[in-house]
Order: structure tokens, then sequence, then C-alpha cells
């Protein structure tokens, strides 16, 4: 198969299509209950907040997307995204830094923590044949007390800084992803890593270098994951993202499988999943427990159709610790 395409035609499509209307009518009628009806919530204005949000989802859906064209199923995006939000924490809160300077080097250092995260993963997987989805997840629920830990600068930025800020990541984002895209389809290095991602077995045997490409594309997510949560810190988006079922991280997984794997579907559901957090009965709807669980099942269900599909074919099942490439003589 070629990554970011998914096989199976328009069943998978149509399937993810008819799962988020599910999920955005539902959420609709059950606001509009009179038990449930909070005619505040539906009087709260957009602003340029909603765009931060896309913009978090975008990049949290590349943080995953990246490294999954490489074979390598990024479930660390948490542990990245955390260590972001921390090392920006403590950038942002330096009394020897500029403060004008702070937001800047918060967010550089922020991707650089993620991007240092995904390198320890493959680190770990190099030096101690640990998988990195067990050592990813494990080190996610280690650096929990750490972000909890850190001291969290008070930052609230005006309107127009928030709208500004909203251009100029979103623009980014949204370059990164075409360039990405382009970068696989034209260029002789997206071709190699199109070939890992198939069948890295495969890749093997034709030459390619395949740890050395898996090591840029989870270092890569990683950075994606590292500066969505330094963004959360230094801009405190909107409270729309609190409303995500889930921890914010795994947003990423949710918009990259809604998406088929591909940048276009990565973009558009990017902007979807955006306007459904910030449709006037989403908060009102999420409040009630029993729809809450089943907006967080109807998010993470896609999975079970899609991302079997977009798994590179290693030959062979592959136990969860012992994943080190060997060569039987």
């Amino acid at each position: 198969m070629i990554p970011g395409r998914i096989r199976a035609g328009w069943r998978p499509l149509l399937a993810n299509a008819a799962t988020f209307l599910l999920l955005a009518a539902g959420t609709q009628l059950l606001a509009r209950q009179p038990s449930a009806f909070d005619p505040a919530a539906w009087s709260s204005p957009w602003s340029g907040d909603a765009l931060l949000v896309v913009v978090d989802l975008l990049f949290l859906g590349l943080a995953f997307l990246v490294p999954l064209h490489g074979g390598v199923l990024n479930l660390g995006i948490y542990a990245q995204f955390l260590a972001g939000f921390s090392v920006a924490s403590l950038v942002a809160t330096n009394p020897s830094i500029d403060p004008a300077a702070r937001a800047i080097l918060a967010l550089l250092a922020g991707a650089g923590a993620g991007a240092l995260t995904g390198l320890i993963l493959i680190w770990l997987k190099w030096r101690f044949a640990v998988h990195e989805v067990l050592s990813g997840l494990l080190l996610g629920g280690a650096l929990v007390p750490v972000a909890r830990a850190v001291p969290t600068p008070s930052l609230e930025p005006g309107p127009q800084s928030v709208l500004a800020w909203g251009i100029i990541l979103m623009s980014l984002g949204v370059l990164i992803a075409l360039v990405f895209a382009h970068f696989l389809r034209a260029s002789a290095p997206g071709f190699d890593l199109r070939i890992v991602g198939s069948n890295p077995l495969a890749a093997v045997a034709a030459g390619v270098n395949v740890d050395a490409v898996q090591l840029w594309t989870l270092a890569a997510g990683g950075a994606c994951a590292g500066l969505v949560g330094a963004l959360a810190l230094v801009t405190q988006p909107s409270a729309a993202l609190l409303r995500w079922p889930l921890p914010l991280a795994f947003a990423g997984i949710t918009v990259a499988i809604y998406g088929l794997g591909s940048v276009r579907g990565l973009i558009l559901f990017s902007l979807l999943f955006a306007a459904w957090l910030h449709a006037p009965g989403t908060a009102v709807s999420l409040g009630d427990p029993g729809w809450a669980t089943a907006a967080a099942a109807l998010l993470v269900l896609p999975v079970l159709w899609t991302l079997p599909r977009l798994l590179p074919d290693q030959g062979a099942p592959r136990a969860l610790w012992r994943t080190r490439h060997r060569e039987t003589y």
C-alpha cells in the first residue's frame, strides 16, 4: 500500500463521514433537550482563538501522521506534548529572559523538547529493543507529575494577539503539511520514506536506512507535538479544547485517523473538529457524562477500520518488546 492512501475504496471514507455526522448531530440534539439546555452556552461568540484550535489539531495530527508514513505508530505523542509543555513553562517563567522574547523562546523550546522525546523513544528501541509504543505510553505517564509540578505562567494575550498568533501559526501549519505532501510525492527521500512506510523489511533489503528514516520522522512528529504543548501554555487559546473528551494530545491521532492518513484529510478534519468544538451545543452536551463517554467512543471508533489499512506490511507479526531489525545467518 502507499502511505497516505487508504485501501478498500470509499467505504472507510463514508464510514468516517457517517461517524463524524453522528457525533455532531448527537451533540446538537442532546444539547436541545430541555433538561440539558443552557441558553448562555449558545450565546458565546466565535473569536480568533478558533484559529488556534485548528492549529493545535493540525500540528497534533502532523505529530501522528509524519511518523506513520515512516511505519512508526507514534503513541508517544502524549509524552512529547507534556515535554513541550513542561520545558516551555520553565522558559516562560524564567525571570532572566526578556519578557518580549519569552513567547517565541518558549515555543522553540517546547518544539525542541518534543523532538528530543521522540529521539529518546528511538534510542530506547535501539539500545534496549523496547517497542516505541510501549516506551511512549510509559514515558507519557511518567511525565504527567512533572507537567503538574512545573510553575505555570499566567499569560493572558489580548484578542488581537490571539488572532495574530492564530493566523501566523495556521498558515505555518498548512504550509508544513503541504510541503510534507509534496516531499512525499516528488522527492527521492520522500520515495524512500514511502518504501519504509509500506514495508520496512523490504526497505532494509533494498538498502534504505530504515533506522535513519524513522529517527527523523519521529523527531519531526515530536517537534509538532511539543510545539502544541508550548502553544497551549503560552497563548491559552480557548476553553473549547477543554471539551475534548480524551487527553488533548491524543486529538492528533483522532484527526489523522478520521483524515484517512492523508494530508488533505488532516487539514479538512482539523477544521471540522474545531468547528464542532466551537459549536454552541458542544459544551452543553459534553457536560453529560453519558454522552461524553459516547462521544469518546465515536472519536476512537474509526481506528477499527482505518488503522489496519494504514499500518505497514512488515511481513510477519512482531513481539511487543523485541522489535530490533535482525538478520539470520
